[in-house]
């Protein structure tokens, strides 16, 4: 792989998953690696052309291709303001920066995600759910941790 890594963000969109993308840009990546924004939408497809990709996720969309309103339509994805600069940031220190989307179980498709890929490092942000909560909701970063074939960093948001 020529010094080359593929690490993976699991990325919400919460301010939580936008800190873990900043946090890898700066702490984890390094250029030639190549960062995998994967994005898993909870809800399921019924129609359309990402209903075709609902099973395996879609294939990898190139920056470029996730920042066109066709697709982002398409695939039901919502790139923010921020989480755009801190892609544009990483294509910057020259890594290859791709999104991989998938549907459904955040927790069976993150560990999916890893495999197909497949991934070297794995990031995600912590939702800070109090332990009542998480034993209740099952917490997708503790299912995660216990089901990855890879190292598996968890991003806490710090303190206001």
């Amino acid at each position: 792989m020529n010094g080359e890594r593929y690490v993976g963000v699991a990325l919400d969109y919460s301010p939580r998953g936008r800190y873990a993308l900043q946090w890898a840009v700066d702490n984890t990546l390094r250029g030639n690696d190549h960062l995998i924004d994967v994005v898993v939408n909870k809800d399921g497809l019924e129609a359309g052309p990402a209903a075709l990709w609902e099973a395996s996720g879609t294939r990898f969309i190139p920056l470029a291709a996730a920042e066109s309103p066709h697709n982002q339509h398409a695939y039901h994805l919502k790139i923010d303001e921020e989480v755009t600069k801190t892609l544009h940031e990483a294509e910057a220190k020259k890594i290859v920066v791709v999104s991989k989307l998938y549907w459904v179980d955040p927790k069976e498709m993150i560990c999916n995600a890893i495999v197909d890929v497949p991934l070297d490092h794995l990031i995600k942000g912590c939702r800070g759910h109090s332990k009542l909560k998480r034993s209740i909701m099952g917490s997708v970063s503790n299912y995660v941790s216990n089901n990855v074939p890879c190292p598996f960093t968890i991003v806490i948001l710090p303190p206001s």
